[in-house]
């Protein structure tokens, strides 16, 4: 996370823009609707029933806790862009409260509502974890779990999420938090999304005695790069190769087709990939063969030249 000397104006508009969104989706959909789970909105939305405060004023309160909670034992590392997001989720949440007043939730039916939130605020939170930035929030009582015990910090941040989700039940009832609990889930799914860029890649492993073959298609038909390691079968000792490329959703058919063409025995495995960055991926390449064929003439008057060398 960097320090507010470092934060450019790309990044602060950013900050902003995810910041808006994030609020646009609390604010007409899932306060409204008793739908927050986890998170700063759920704690707040607990705190709003109980004190009766402004939800802007109790939410720039409890994130400026957290905050100085992440300063205290975490380091100053906490401040910075997250300090700018939580100035801005108080401030574009109180504009809406004095500009656009409103009773009730945009729609009448729950799940409409919970969708249309939680996608919109994920959206936000993508964008402003893309921008470098955080929104803060319970992460920073998950990190300092984290520091001070031997849970893992993704568990640390799960059991606060629970914890804030029992409180909304004992105070919205169980149907209001089963349904912050399905928009707990949506949400990391969405941001995951928005921070791989949504365009997944895979990345496939081969294992073949047909090595050379797979791998000219590989180079001169799908034009990826590959990775090849040399290897035997663990019990025939039969001289094998691996293949390693990262390929799109796109080629996979016609690797796939290829494989079954040239050698059906062929052992694949594929896994997900969700960033990528190197040639071909994060910058343009020319899509010409990356491996050049020799000529049959030449390649054939050498090794016939050789050879009468050798006889002679």
């Amino acid at each position: 996370m960097e320090s507010l000397k470092n934060i450019n104006v790309r990044q602060l508009l950013l900050v902003a823009l995810g910041t808006f969104l994030m609020t646009t989706g609390l604010y007409f959909f899932i306060v409204p609707d008793e739908l927050a789970g986890g998170g700063t909105a759920g704690i707040t939305i607990v705190l709003d029933a109980l004190i009766g405060l402004p939800y802007s004023v109790i939410l720039f309160i409890v994130n400026m806790t957290l905050l100085a909670l992440g300063i205290i034992f975490v380091g100053k590392d906490f401040a910075g862009t997250t300090l700018v997001s939580i100035f801005l989720y108080s401030i574009f949440y109180g504009m809406y409260e004095r500009l656009i007043p409103i009773d009730g939730p945009v729609a009448e039916d729950s799940i409409v509502n919970l969708i249309l939130g939680i996608t919109i605020m994920a959206v936000g939170m993508g964008t402003v974890y893309n921008a470098g930035a955080s929104t803060g929030g319970t992460d920073i009582l998950g990190k300092i779990i984290n520091m001070y015990t031997p849970i893992p910090f993704a568990m640390s941040v799960m059991i606060v999420d629970l914890i804030v989700l029992m409180f909304v039940m004992l105070m919205f009832g169980i149907d209001r938090g089963l349904y912050a609990s399905i928009g707990i889930l949506l949400n990391s799914q969405i941001v995951d999304k928005i921070m791989s860029g949504g365009n997944v890649k895979f990345q496939v492993t081969i294992i073949s005695e047909h090595g050379s073959a797979i791998n000219d298609f590989i180079l001169n038909d799908l034009h990826r790069a590959t990775t090849i390691y040399n290897a035997k079968g663990g019990y025939t000792k039969t001289p094998r190769v691996v293949i390693i490329t990262v390929i799109n959703r796109s080629d996979m058919i016609a690797l796939k087709r290829h494989l079954h063409e040239v050698d059906t025995r062929a052992f694949l495995y594929i896994s997900t990939v969700s960033e990528v960055s190197g040639e071909g991926f994060t910058f343009n390449v020319k899509q010409k063969p990356i491996l050049k064929k020799p000529k049959k003439k030449i390649s054939t008057k050498t090794v016939s030249t050789d050879e009468s060398s050798a006889n002679s």
